[in-house]
């Protein structure tokens, strides 16, 4: 009878696998956290064997769109890189998922064994559910004392068996709350580093001259502060009046206006849960709520959640299991960066000279902008006066979940999911702006809709030694999106409504795809080793298909073998693969929309060139192997454990978006290979009295090159501006930075003109690689009794950065470089005229008596030369500190559970080799902007107060 059920089932399987069938993509968002329930910001995320990848943002939070079967690669200095495999349950919430730190543990000869077995954690990330989240203190309803609650025993002796009747279990009811206050703050020595001396102006009649913001000049290489004193006429532009030369040192001292509008700011956090279970059944309610302001201190932001969850997974008495969720999220970020927001926003406010007040009034008597540069730059209150920027989010998402034992040896899995997101993104600014002189507002909507099922199939037969394991696995999918543009122009003064020019853009986009996988496994137990062969394959309705994509993976356990005293533990692994990735419906990656224009007309970026998949993209391949170690010894009388993994991968047919015919289109444009090694120690350390240290170190390293490029083009920019982006090259490391450099002879001299300064190079240059050299995590953890104190170190040596912050600040002359270097004269570059004789020129950086244009940083221009501004990308981050104490009482019949009571604070030192940029952001905080620097938002500190009860 079991053997009939089985080939049914196994018939039902092979039928489905004949039917189309889809697979589902969506949107993974969510919380990192570590083990205290800290947020963890700069977590890279990256779908497995593709480029597309995010960011955490300081909140710890991040969404990434992506499809079931995907493998999401986290990665995080002093936590190592894990993986996850993207599960229908994961798409729609925004499931607060641990990152946990790994102790080893005490081999059995070591007197402390039983307290490192209580301590040790788990390794790696989990998504939970309500089930097992942590907030279940009681979940497994009576178990603890079913002793106590037996009815009735029974003892058969005809088939051996005991049968025990028990009273009816206890319901139990839990709730608790956990909540987080802090603040959050920008330290000076994380900012530009700005000068105070030095008015708005310019050279004239062979003199520094103050021009005020009625001239429109932009520059600062005005007078010193010192030499100048208000008129104490009436001025539109400042209160106190005018600025005159102080020649009779009969004014008041003239003090420098600060300008900065970044703030001090409060967010606070708020967990509450409700569980029921029984000794069978578990229903538990979860509600999230997050609450900050912007760190200008404008805005506030929200997160709010609500879940409801039911299962029996606790009831193994029965065949069939239970697990069925519902979730309903709103999101809305009332200050985001779309558009480049905040880059343009600090790139007024650092631009803006020290002798104008931006903060007495954004309004002119004639209503216009009241400005330093009417013609140039923005009054940055102005710009948070009058914007329209918000992005709204609301998922849902149903799941419905199955497992069916059908025997001893064979089980039956479905899932059936409904996930809803709707997305509006809202932008504007208000005529008068300068980028957006008209006025400018734009709507964009996405809707998306998926339905999921997945069926799998697992056969284990144990034997006396070996173990074979069969699973095959199929996944249907229907997933659409309804996408909207409207961008209007030509508002009434002060007004986003009335619009001169309304333009639509509409597009419908829909996917089937089927995913298929069997696998084969065998143990060998006398060998303690395991093999494994997957062959999957993969059908799009819109990109091609791949039918044949095994991969085959192999572990040893050498521990047995082993007659060693201070090795205690080895295992080996390695594993080959063919995959394949399917390009999101929409393109999310917005890091194109720049490439076409220059440092400073970002003032006007429109990020609206959106991109979705088409036919004529073919599906990205991956070749991956893998070879890994990880080794248990002794260490200073004290186990020791060192994980070391070396991986190669050749991505193909990787898809970035290319110009053709003056357009962005997403094309199948090169093949990359990367190779690279990584590493973990750790070493606890265990003392008298409950007293415990556990170190550790992780280390990463990478290298990587372009292998082919597709077509005619010789490189292709996938990051950036016009002037400076990051490329894709053929025989060139994935990402080089392109710019304008120095003229250079055969000798690698830099030419020198006629006027004593070096020339540009006519064509752009390759000036910089990104990639670092290593990475290094250390991080450490100290246990007393129920007291915990920890700290992170995060450490980068090497790879290039592109600083245009520094260069765009020191064309100005607002930057304190500017200020110090403004006065050097008769400077001689090394380098040889365009003769090749040895350059004997001197000259002056900015001498008065020379037009402003042949200051040595406004003669190149508002970005200056690419090459000047590669920096290191060597950094070193405190990135976190924790203390917290658990005041968990000694029976479980306390009305108080669990109290726990912590303090932390984040990013609170960092040195970098270059000032006023977080070593974590991206451009425009698009993932492929990394390395490019220009007026991101700065690295962000924050201490706070977490308390958590359980009742």
């Amino acid at each position: 009878m079991k053997n009939q059920l089985l080939l049914r089932y196994i018939g039902i399987l092979i039928l489905l696998n004949s039917q189309c069938i889809y697979a589902q993509q969506g949107i993974v968002s969510g919380t990192l956290k570590d083990e205290e329930g800290l947020p963890l910001p700069g977590v890279n995320i990256i779908i497995k064997g593709t480029t597309t990848g995010t960011q955490t943002d300081f909140d710890g939070n991040y969404n990434i769109s992506c499809a079931i079967g995907d493998v999401l690669t986290f990665s995080y200095v002093g936590f190592g890189q894990k993986e996850i495999l993207v599960t229908a349950k994961m798409f729609g919430g925004n499931d607060s998922t641990e990152i946990i730190k790994k102790q080893a543990v005490e081999p059995i000869k070591s007197k402390s064994y039983g307290k490192a077995i209580t301590n040790n954690r788990t390794t790696g990330f989990m998504i939970p559910d309500i089930g097992n989240d942590g907030y279940t203190y009681n979940k497994d309803g009576p178990n603890y004392f079913n002793h106590y609650r037996i009815k009735d025993i029974v003892v058969d002796n005809s088939e051996t068996k005991v049968k025990l009747t028990y009273f009816t279990p206890d319901i139990f009811y839990e709730t608790g709350w956990n909540s987080t206050l802090a603040m959050q703050f920008i330290q000076n020595s994380n900012l530009p580093r700005l000068q105070k001396e030095f008015s708005q102006g310019q050279p004239f009649n062979n003199q520094n001259t103050f021009f005020g913001p009625e001239s429109g000049v932009p520059f600062s290489y005005g007078p010193r502060l010192s030499t100048l004193k208000f008129d104490g006429l009436s001025n539109p532009f400042d209160q106190n009046g005018r600025l005159i030369p102080n020649t009779n040192n009969d004014g008041a001292i003239v003090n420098a206006y600060d300008n900065e509008i970044l703030r001090t700011v409060v967010k606070t956090g708020n967990d509450l849960f409700f569980n029921v279970s029984t000794q069978n059944h578990f229903i538990g309610i979860l509600f999230n709520s997050k609450k900050n302001r912007d760190i200008f201190n404008r805005e506030n932001s929200r997160f709010e959640k609500v879940t409801l969850n039911y299962n029996n997974a606790k009831n193994s008495s029965k065949k069939l299991i239970w697990d069925t969720f519902i979730t309903y999220t709103n999101t809305i970020d009332n200050q985001p960066n779309l558009n480049g927001f905040l880059n343009t926003l600090l790139l007024n406010t650092w631009a803006t000279p020290t002798s104008f007040d931006s903060k007495q009034g954004t309004i002119l008597p004639d209503n216009k902008q009241r400005t330093f540069s009417a013609n140039n730059f923005n009054n940055p209150n102005w710009l948070l006066e009058n914007n329209r920027n918000r992005i709204r989010t609301n998922d849902f998402v149903a799941s419905l979940q199955n497992t069916l034992e059908l025997s001893d040896n064979t089980s039956l899995y479905a899932n059936t999911n409904y996930t809803s997101t709707k997305n509006t993104q809202e932008f504007g600014l208000i005529p008068d702006t300068i980028g957006f002189l008209d006025g400018y507002g734009s709507t964009k909507d996405f809707n998306s809709d998926a339905f999921n099922s997945l069926i799998n199939f697992k056969f284990n037969s144990n034997g006396n030694k070996n173990e074979l394991e069969l699973e095959s696995t199929v996944q249907y999918t229907y997933n659409s999106l309804k996408y909207s543009l409207k961008e209007e122009t030509g508002f009434p003064p002060f007004s986003f409504n009335n619009p001169n020019s309304t333009t639509i853009i509409e597009k419908n986009v829909v996917r089937n795809t089927v995913q298929f996988t069997n696998s084969l496994s065998y143990s060998f137990s006398e060998y303690e080793a395991k093999a494994s062969i997957t062959h999957n394959a993969i059908t799009s309705s819109i990109q091609n298909n791949k039918w044949f994509l095994p991969s085959f993976q192999f572990e040893i356990d050498l521990s047995n073998f082993l007659d060693s005293y201070w090795l205690y533990d080895i295992k080996l692994h390695t594993s080959t693969s063919f995959e394949a990735q399917q390009t999101p419906l929409y393109y999310a990656n917005q890091s194109h929309n720049s490439l076409d224009i220059t440092p400073i007309q970002s003032l006007g970026l429109i990020a609206n060139d959106d991109l979705f998949v088409s036919n004529d993209i073919e599906l990205e391949e991956k070749n991956s192997f893998t070879l890994g170690t990880n080794l248990v010894f002794e260490l200073f009388n004290r186990p020791a454990t060192l994980e070391a993994n070396y991986y190669n991968y050749k991505h193909k047919k990787s898809v970035f978006p290319v110009i053709n015919e003056n357009q962005f289109q997403l094309k199948n444009v090169a093949d990359i290979n990367q190779y690279g090694f990584e590493s973990t120690f750790s070493f606890p350390i265990y003392f008298k009295y409950n007293f415990s240290y556990t170190p550790k170190l992780v280390f990463s390293t990478y290298r990587n090159k372009v292998s082919k490029i597709y077509g005619n083009n010789e490189r292709i920019p996938i990051a950036g501006f016009s002037t400076i982006s990051k490329n894709l090259i053929k025989g060139q490391p994935a990402g080089v930075l392109v710019g304008s450099a120095y003229a250079r002879d055969n000798q690698n001299n830099i030419i020198i003109d006629q006027d004593g300064f070096p020339l540009i190079s006519s064509t752009p240059q390759i000036i910089g690689d990104p990639t670092p050299d290593f990475s290094l995590g250390f991080s450490n953890s100290f246990d007393w009794e129920r007291l915990q104190f920890s700290f992170l170190i995060d450490f980068q040596k090497g790879g290039d950065v592109w600083n245009g912050t520094q260069n765009a600040l020191n064309y100005l002359g607002t930057s304190q470089q500017s200020a110090e270097e403004r006065e050097i004269s008769q400077f001689v570059y090394d380098g040889v005229d365009q003769q090749g004789q040895i350059n004997t020129i001197p000259v002056d950086f900015a001498n008065p008596e020379n037009d402003i244009q042949d200051n040595r940083f406004v003669r190149y221009g508002f970005e200056g030369v690419a090459e000047e501004a590669i920096v290191k990308g060597t950094y070193l981050n405190l990135k976190s500190i924790q203390l917290s104490y658990q005041f968990r009482r000694d029976t479980d019949r306390d009305f108080i559970r669990l109290l726990d009571i912590g303090i932390y604070a984040k990013n609170i030192f960092t040195y970098t080799k270059y000032r006023g940029a977080s070593p974590y952001s991206s451009l425009f905080d698009h993932s492929s902007g990394q390395q490019l620097q220009f007026f991101n938002t700065p690295l962000t500190s924050e201490v706070g107060l977490q308390v958590k009860i359980k009742i």
